[in-house]
């Protein structure tokens, strides 16, 4: 028997589920005004169809989702069809949420993303192989950054009470009983296809960032007239299905996937220190004849692959610009000298990375992500709005053992910034540094032998 679900619910009330397959459902930092992040840990263990129903409660019950139509019911179709075919442990969740919602499978309703705080329709990070590392474990330093605003602030221009995008993240632990791999990953806006980051079980880790250059489609979060595998489902589609970045690389050539309105690039990579860049056909201009860098519209994905060393990625295709110092020289734009360009970021983060002496502890790690902090209030390109920007997430993944340590923006602190940063806002105003939470320590179980 199926327990009742309340149709309204209080976000971000603390509550203990009936249902056996939630072993966790915890707020564990507290949104409110001294706080800008709420973050909530999920651990589900149970069949694919029983985790699918308990994110279906999850989502009903702590952040009042609801499901979005597609635009005819052969998209719907088509959809199912696929997943079950190409996907079949996706499948099997979308059939748990079609038990939460009480809906029928075969519905016109998209039960494949459960999004919230966005309507359907800037980024570092390093990865350090374990012979660079102090303790000899392969691990990830990574900054998540984005506007300090709300869906309507962004994109309708108008100001509501309505949370902001990326202050609920999530910590989800998923342990399917009969077929994928287990899982951490840290999400946000889709508890179906999250994800900014996470790792499996077999030591295959993700992450994806925006990508600037790669124009964004007029698709739609949920429902719309896609089929096949969403840009933002890719991560989960790999963890939950790949042990190595081969098998990674081949899922994402012979999957059929679509693009929505957040284009993205990925970085995939193990625990023996190899790493890619997983990249779509590029938008990036000549900065001096605006020619188009990639002559090639077809989609097609790019591989740059890393061997036992040091990769990094912020917002631009690695795979167009093998030699960025050279492309700066020539840069026709007026955000060549702002510290948060993408190219910037890169070059700083690939200075600090080569020239640092000895191994790296997991302090010299965060210290490196720190030079390239969001401190500063920008335009936004094509919308016509000015939001302040700041790193909202920080964490230092050990893949070696599993484990994941994150903390959380919580708000501006004094202006006592980085040297280098100051007077760099765009809008002039003074730049602050980031009060952040502490760390958060997360570890997926390992699995029996």
């Amino acid at each position: 028997m199926r327990i009742p679900l309340l149709v309204l619910a209080y976000i971000g009330v603390k509550r203990t589920s009936k249902n056996p397959v939630i072993l966790k459902n915890e707020v564990l930092l507290d949104k409110d005004t001294n706080n800008y992040t709420e973050l909530r840990h999920i651990v589900l263990k149970g069949t694919n169809e029983q985790i699918g129903e308990a994110l279906g409660e999850i989502a009903i019950e702590d952040y009042n989702v609801k499901l979005y139509p597609y635009a005819d019911p052969i998209y719907a179709k088509a959809r199912l069809d696929y997943m079950q075919k190409n996907y079949p442990v996706f499948y099997e969740r979308m059939k748990g949420v079609a038990e939460a919602y009480n809906v029928a499978l075969n519905s016109n309703l998209d039960l494949g993303a459960l999004v919230y705080d966005v309507e359907y329709p800037g980024c570092s990070m390093v990865y350090f192989p374990s012979s660079v590392t102090s303790n000899g474990h392969t691990m990830v330093c990574r900054n998540i950054d984005f506007f300090k605003a709300n869906f309507d602030t962004l994109y309708k221009k108008i100001k509501t009470n309505r949370p902001d995008i990326y202050s609920r993240p999530f910590i989800l632990e998923t342990y399917p009983l009969d077929g994928g791999y287990s899982s951490l990953v840290l999400g946000d806006m889709d508890l179906m296809q999250v994800g900014f980051h996470g790792f499996n079980s077999q030591g295959l880790g993700v992450d994806n960032q925006y990508d600037l250059y790669r124009p964004s489609a007029q698709g739609s979060l949920a429902g719309g007239r896609n089929s096949g595998i969403a840009m933002m489902g890719l991560l989960r589609m790999i963890l939950d299905n790949c042990k190595s970045i081969d098998e990674a690389k081949l899922a994402m050539i012979n999957n059929k996937i679509y693009f929505g309105p957040f284009p993205k690039h990925f970085m995939i990579y193990d625990r023996s220190g190899n790493s890619t860049i997983a990249e779509f056909t590029s938008d990036l201009a000549n900065p001096v004849n605006g020619t188009h860098l990639d002559k090639q519209k077809d989609n097609s994905i790019h591989f740059t692959d890393y061997s036992n060393s040091i990769s990094v990625m912020t917002n631009h295709p690695v795979y167009l610009i093998p030699n960025i110092t050279e492309m700066l020289k020539i840069r026709n734009d007026p955000l060549k000298d702002w510290y948060y360009d993408t190219f910037n970021r890169y070059m700083t983060l690939k200075d600090l990375t080569s020239k640092h002496i000895g191994k790296f502890t997991p302090q010299n790690m965060i210290e490196t992500l720190s030079s390239v902090y969001a401190e500063c209030t920008v335009p936004i390109p094509g919308l016509g709005v000015t939001a302040e920007s700041r790193t909202l997430y920080n964490f230092l993944l050990d893949l070696t053992n599993g484990t994941l340590s994150i903390r959380f923006y919580l708000r501006d602190g004094s202006t006592d910034l980085d040297p280098s940063h100051k007077g760099l806002s765009l809008d002039g105003n003074e730049l602050r540094t980031p009060i952040f939470s502490k760390f958060f320590n997360f570890a997926l179980e390992k699995e029996s032998t």
